[in-house]
C-alpha cells in the first residue's frame, strides 16, 4: 500500500511550495498499538473540508504552490517515528516547506495526537492542531501551546488562510480562533462562528476514498450548528446554537460533480441535525432533480425525532404547521434518495432526557407527566419513537438509532431492556454508547466538580470504556449493561433473519435494505470483536513500529519535548519548518 504522500515531488520552479499534511490521528488499543484497519467505514469529513480550504487558498495565492496530503491513521499506515523522519527528509530533498496539521481531534484521540505533535516538534516541524477536544478543553490547549504546538479553536473557515498568511510572513501565533462571522449562543454563553454560505466545499480525494469499504461513499456538511441544548453534546458549544448553511446551489453542484467526475454514488450528510438546516428544502429538491436526471445518488443523514414524529398528528387532531413541515421533509428526503437516517434516541426514560436537556425527544404534552407517572411517561416516549420509525419506514427509509447506556436514571437491566424496546419499535440499526461527559460540555464541568470522573486517561474516552461514576451502578456494572444492550440487539437470530430475507422489512427501498443488511453484518462483527462500530473498520492490522510510550502530559513533556519551546521562536521567525 502506497503512502498518502507518495509521488509528490518538487514544486514548480520559482514558486514557494508548502507541503501540508492534514493528519487524522487514531488512538491506542489496550496494548498500546495504534488502531488501524485495511478498510474504513466512513471517510472523515474534517480532512476533506481542510483539503478544500487548502485548494481555495491556492487559488487566492497563485504565486504559491500548495501540496495537500490527507492522512487518516485509522485506514492509512500509522505514523511511526521512522515515517516522521522520512516526511522531514523528503521535504528537505524536494525543497518544500512541510507543515503538520493534526485535524478533528476528538477526546479519545488526544493522547495519540499529543504524542504525534510533540514528536513532529522534535524534528523542528511546525505543528497545528484542532478539533472538538482542543476547542473544548483548555488544559490540553495550554499544555500543547507551552511546547510550541499551534492550536486552532473552533471552525477553520476564517482561520486557515490567516494562519498560512502568518506562516509565510514568519509571524505564527500560538493560538488561532474564529475571527469574523456572527455571534451564536452556546450552552454556556456565546461565541463567534464563521458564515459558511460561500465557504470552500470539501475536496474529493480518490486515493483517500479508496481506503474505505465503499469507495463510492463521500461526506459533506451542508450546515453547522444545532439549536438544541443537550448537556452532553459539544457541538452547540463549539459550533453554536445558530444553524448556518452553505449556499444550496453550490452544494447541489458539488454533488453533481462528485457523481459525474469522481464516481460518488452515496453520500453521508454529516450535519448534526439536517432537519434544522436553514437550507434542507432547496438541497433535497436539488438532489431529487439530480436523481430525476438519471443520477443514482443515495444518501444517509442525521435528524431529530421531531423530523418524522410530528409528521403524523394524533388521532382526532388537525394537522399543524409543524406537521406539514415534517411531512414535507420526509417526502422530499425519500424522493431525494435518502436510505437511512441517524436519530439520537439516547433513552426511553424521560427522566434521563430531562436530565440531559434533550427535551425535544419528548412530546410537549407529555413533559409534565414525566414527574408524576414515570411508567406512563416512558410509554409515551416509546410511542413517539415508534411513530418516528413507522413514518420513516413508510417513506422507504431505514432508521439508525443512537442510544446511551449509563445515564443517571438507568439501573440494573437497563441495557437488555433498551435492546428489547428498540427491537420492538422497529429500529433497524442501533449504536450504543456508554454515557461519557465529554470536555467542552456542561456535563463534563458538573462531573469534574462532583469528583465523578474515575478515569482521566483520555485514550479511554472512546465509546468503549466507562469513565465516570454512576449514581447507583459501579463502572463495571454500567459496562455490563452496555454489553447486554448490543448483544441483546445484535443477536445471531437477528443476523440469520437479515441474511435469509435480505433484510425484508416492509416499506424499505432496495437501497435501504442493502444498507441495513451490510450494517447488520458489520455491527454484529464489530461489537463481537470488541470494538465500537463507529470507531473501527474491517480487517484489523497491527504495526509494531508505532506504540504508546507515555500516558500523562507530564510524561510526554519529559520524553518528547526537551528544547521544543525554544525552537518555536526560530520556526516562527523564519517561516520554515
Amino acid at each position: 500500500m502506497s503512502r498518502p504522500d507518495a509521488g509528490l515531488g518538487r514544486g514548480p520552479a520559482g514558486r514557494r511550495t508548502l507541503r501540508i499534511y492534514f493528519i487524522k490521528p487514531s488512538q491506542y488499543d489496550a496494548d498500546g498499538f495504534v488502531l488501524h484497519y485495511r478498510w474504513g467505514i466512513i471517510p472523515n469529513n474534517t480532512l476533506t473540508v481542510l483539503g478544500g480550504l487548502n485548494d481555495a487558498y491556492a487559488q487566492m495565492r497563485p504565486e504559491m504552490h500548495l501540496q495537500t496530503v490527507l492522512w487518516d491513521e485509522l485506514v492509512d499506515d500509522p505514523i511511526a517515528p521512522a515515517v516522521m523522519q522520512s516526511i522531514r527528509a523528503q521535504g528537505a530533498a524536494d525543497r518544500v516547506e512541510v507543515i503538520i496539521g493534526l485535524a478533528g481531534v476528538q477526546t479519545g484521540q488526544y493522547a495519540r495526537a499529543r504524542d504525534l505533535a510533540l514528536q513532529f516538534r522534535q524534528l523542528d516541524l511546525p505543528v497545528v492542531i484542532g478539533g472538538f477536544h482542543i476547542s473544548g478543553h483548555a488544559p490540553s490547549r495550554e499544555f500543547l501551546q507551552s511546547l510550541g504546538v499551534i492550536v486552532v479553536v473552533g471552525e477553520a473557515e476564517t482561520t486557515w488562510a490567516w494562519l498560512l498568511d502568518d506562516y509565510l510572513a514568519g509571524q505564527l501565533r500560538p493560538c488561532y480562533a474564529v475571527k469574523g462571522g456572527v455571534r451564536a449562543k452556546t450552552g454556556v454563553g456565546d461565541i463567534t462562528v464563521p458564515l459558511i454560505h460561500e465557504a470552500a466545499l470539501p475536496a474529493i480525494d480518490a486515493r483517500y476514498l479508496g481506503r474505505f469499504f465503499n469507495p463510492t461513499l463521500s461526506t459533506i456538511d451542508t450546515s453547522r450548528g444545532c439549536p438544541f441544548a443537550c448537556s452532553y453534546c459539544a457541538v452547540k458549544n463549539v459550533m453554536g446554537r445558530t444553524p448556518r448553511a452553505r449556499e444550496p446551489a453550490r452544494v447541489i453542484e458539488w454533488m453533481r460533480r462528485a457523481h459525474d467526475l469522481h464516481g460518488v454514488r452515496s453520500l453521508f450528510i454529516v450535519d448534526d441535525d439536517f432537519f434544522c438546516s436553514p437550507s434542507w428544502e432547496p438541497i433535497l429538491s436539488g438532489l431529487g432533480a439530480l436523481r430525476r436526471q438519471g443520477r443514482d445518488l443515495t444518501f444517509m443523514m442525521q435528524a431529530d425525532v421531531a423530523a418524522a414524529a410530528d409528521a403524523r398528528p394524533a388521532a382526532g387532531e388537525p394537522a399543524t404547521r409543524r406537521c406539514h413541515r415534517s411531512q414535507r421533509f420526509v417526502e422530499l428526503a425519500a424522493a431525494a434518495g435518502c436510505y437511512a437516517v441517524f436519530i439520537g434516541f439516547e433513552s426511553f426514560n424521560p427522566a434521563n432526557l430531562e436530565h440531559t436537556r434533550k427535551f425535544h425527544n419528548v412530546d410537549r404534552r407529555a413533559r409534565r407527566q414525566s414527574t408524576r407517572d414515570l411508567e406512563r411517561a416512558v410509554a409515551a416516549v416509546k410511542a413517539r419513537y415508534q411513530r418516528t420509525v413507522e413514518t420513516w419506514h413508510a417513506a422507504g427509509v431505514a432508521v439508525h438509532a443512537g442510544y446511551m447506556i449509563g445515564l443517571p436514571f438507568d439501573g440494573e437491566g437497563s441495557g437488555i431492556q433498551a435492546a428489547k424496546d428498540l427491537t420492538e419499535i422497529g429500529v433497524d440499526v442501533a449504536s450504543f454508547f456508554p454515557y461519557t461527559p465529554l470536555p467542552g460540555t456542561e456535563d463534563y464541568e458538573h462531573a469534574v466538580a462532583a469528583g465523578a470522573i474515575v478515569d482521566y486517561d483520555f485514550n479511554h474516552w472512546d465509546c468503549l470504556h466507562v469513565i465516570n461514576q454512576h449514581p447507583t451502578l459501579t463502572p463495571r456494572e454500567v459496562y455490563r449493561e452496555y454489553c447486554a444492550a448490543h448483544r441483546g440487539f445484535y443477536t445471531w437470530r437477528r443476523l440469520a433473519w437479515a441474511l435469509a430475507t435480505s433484510y425484508r422489512v416492509p416499506g424499505l427501498t432496495a437501497a435501504a435494505r442493502y444498507g441495513m443488511l451490510t450494517q447488520q453484518l458489520y455491527y454484529t462483527y464489530a461489537y463481537r470483536r470488541g470494538w465500537h462500530p463507529m470507531m473501527g473498520g474491517i480487517w484489523r492490522r497491527r504495526d509494531e513500529s508505532a506504540r504508546r510510550e507515555v500516558v500523562w502530559d507530564d510524561e510526554a513533556r519529559a520524553l518528547y519535548a526537551a528544547g521544543t519551546t525554544s525552537r518555536l521562536s526560530s520556526c516562527s521567525r523564519t517561516g520554515a519548518g
